[in-house]
């Protein structure tokens, strides 16, 4: 009913006639008469006429430059954040849209048609969203068809609450099958809200979800560096009705209400949580291999990779801990939510065929995420190691002063985290995994297996968006990010670049909105590197700085900053680092309350650390 109202309220968009360009008179001049000559050249093949032909050639090829660069500034000078035109320019850069190319089939034939590629994307999905059959645990089995408990009813949903939830709907994302969008709800009567309200709580009674809510449209989007012709190089963006993640908004409040998500899910697991961000992750493990180093003692550290982690939970195994965790009637309405689950791939407004989901959490959905962390809040823990989780970026830390004994305790842990990935089925990637020996001494901890198999040694990693050396230097890291401003720069330099007219606030705001959260990002933690490459970054800004301004040589680069009330990379190391420091008191996680007290405390090195960089 909704659908069809939107359809028959919606105008159709007028067709406007196409007009021929508006090119100025002496443009249509000097075409008419570089035509004329060219004809009379042709008749008389007489010298004169040849030149007075390229005479007019090399007219207009000049009035037609200078009629693209004086459109193109026109243009430039238009843009403005406020109708959205400064955001579009800038959207071929930041979201690039790349054609697909024919893509290999298992067979190595190609598929080239639209349909062809969507079936190929289905089918190799498919195999995604499955887990290999096995035997299942009796125990497993045993509790998952046991009768449920009786447990009292869910609270029911009113129409203010739905009517609420609507109200926070991002109308920007895309909608489901039914293309029901957020600003469509937004428009609906109270009376058909009233109308979503009872089928809401009629699910609620029957512990029931509509399977028309259970459909996804997969669109796949290519990975960056990745070969394009295989299947295996495009990620897939799962495309739900909007009116299924209404109701889950209003299931997962209530799931939080009667159960605390404190108590449900582990302190190391920092995924998908409120005021639990990746910086804080980030900032545990530098702070254990900040202690390691003051304490001149080895810090080995492995970094697992999940492979397809949200894509291939079993289910059976998820019902079981779920049925442990929930009371029965929001269990049965899960159990219901993650059956008979179905999907078909569009690859331009083409449909492959349909295909059943299997395994894994809904990607897209809002409850898939808890869902996610409720099945890996039993991850094995070991009281020599550190463990820190964020959803499927798992890293475990041993500090010892013996390297030996700290191989030992990290191997035990491991074995214990390869049985229970085994269990519930979840596939570790040895190869993609990394093992590290953060130290200042010139040894290195002994290698590590994962169920036999070694774990590849690097002497630095990227975890959680920061690179971290061996000795925590954040070199690689600032080395990083200034290729990465860099080639970003370039692409901009049409609208940044000295000869570009776009407006100075303009400029200023691209600057802020683009190029800084590239190197400001966990600048808390990296800001403890050495002045001299601090100095790496603070060029960059310089030099961006004046040529946003087109500043001749004699201008200093503090008076830049003061004129543009833009801070120095120290300044804003600095703000950033007290601004955080304030956040993270009184946090409801003992592990990021005490982040600033867990730091090395007797200096052996002459060193920066993040608790060093508040401003007192």
């Amino acid at each position: 009913m909704v659908q069809k109202a939107a359809w028959f309220s919606t105008p159709t968009k007028e067709q406007h006639a196409i007009h021929a360009p508006n090119t100025p008179l002496h443009i249509r001049l000097l075409v008419a008469a570089k035509r004329r000559a060219r004809r009379v050249w042709q008749k008389s093949r007489h010298a004169n006429d040849q030149h007075q032909y390229n005479r007019l050639s090399r007219q207009l090829k000049t009035a037609l430059h200078e009629l693209r660069n004086s459109s193109f500034e026109h243009y430039i000078t238009q843009l403005s954040p406020t109708d959205n035109t400064l955001w579009k320019a800038t959207r071929q850069f930041k979201h690039p849209q790349a054609p697909v190319p024919p893509i290999r089939k298992p067979n190595d034939e190609w598929a080239r048609s639209d349909k062809d590629k969507a079936n190929v994307f289905a089918t190799h999905l498919a195999d995604v969203f499955r887990v290999e059959h096995g035997h299942i645990d009796d125990d497993v089995e045993d509790f998952i068809t046991a009768p449920c408990q009786m447990s009292l009813p869910i609270r029911a949903i009113t129409p203010a609450e739905v009517k609420a939830e609507i109200t926070r709907l991002n109308t920007r994302k895309a909608p489901g099958y039914d293309l029901i969008t957020g600003q469509i709800l937004k428009r609906l009567p109270r009376k058909t809200v009233v109308l979503l309200t009872v089928v809401f709580n009629r699910m609620l009674t029957l512990s029931y979800f509509p399977i028309l809510w259970k459909y996804a449209e997969i669109i796949m989007i290519p990975k960056p560096g990745k070969p394009p012709h295989e299947p295996t190089s495009y990620r897939p963006i799962s495309l739900l009705p909007t009116t299924s993640k209404l109701f889950e908004r209003l299931l997962l409040k209530r799931i939080n209400e009667e159960h605390d998500p404190s108590t449900l899910l582990p302190p190391h697991q920092f995924g998908f949580r409120e005021r639990h961000s990746t910086i804080h992750q980030a900032h545990r493990i530098v702070n254990e291999i900040a202690t390691s180093l003051e304490e001149k003692k080895y810090c080995n550290a492995v970094f697992l990779d999940i492979s397809q982690a949200f894509d291939r939970i079993w289910h059976p195994g998820l019902l079981f801990k779920l049925k442990h965790t929930l009371t029965s009637n929001y269990y049965l309405l899960i159990k219901s939510y993650l059956a008979d689950r179905n999907f078909a791939v569009r690859h331009n407004n083409t449909l492959s065929d349909h295909h059943t989901i299997e395994a894994g959490v809904p990607q897209g959905s809002v409850l898939g995420p808890l869902l996610f962390l409720l099945f890996t809040a039993d991850m094995p823990q070991a009281g020599n190691t550190t463990i820190a989780s964020f959803a499927d970026d798992v890293a475990v830390l041993s500090v010892h002063e013996d390297p030996e004994s700290a191989t030992r305790h990290l191997q035990t842990h491991l074995n214990s985290l390869a049985e229970w990935y085994t269990r519930w089925r979840m596939n570790v990637n040895q190869a993609k995994s990394v093992q590290v020996t953060f130290t200042t001494r010139k040894n290195t901890c002994p290698p590590l297996t994962f169920n036999n198999t070694p774990i590849p040694v690097a002497t630095e990693v990227k975890y959680l968006g920061l690179h971290l050396d061996q000795r925590l230097t954040w070199n690689s890291h600032i080395q990083a990010k200034r290729r990465q401003l860099d080639i970003k720069f370039r692409q901009m330099h049409w609208l940044l670049g000295r000869k570009s007219k776009l407006s100075l606030n303009n400029k200023i705001l691209l600057y802020k909105a683009v190029l800084k959260p590239i190197w400001s990002y966990g600048v808390q933690l990296w800001g403890c590197a050495k002045p001299t490459r601090l100095k790496i970054i603070q060029q960059f800004q310089s030099k961006l700085l004046r040529s946003i301004v087109n500043a001749p040589w004699y201008v200093s680069n503090d008076l830049l900053h003061n004129d543009l009330h833009i801070p120095s990379i120290t300044d804003e190391i600095q703000r950033v680092a007290t601004r955080y420091n304030i956040k993270t008191r009184n946090h409801a996680n003992d592990l990021v309350e005490h982040l600033y007290n867990n730091g090395p405390i007797d200096r052996r090195l002459c060193r920066t650390w993040p608790e060093d960089l508040v401003q007192h």
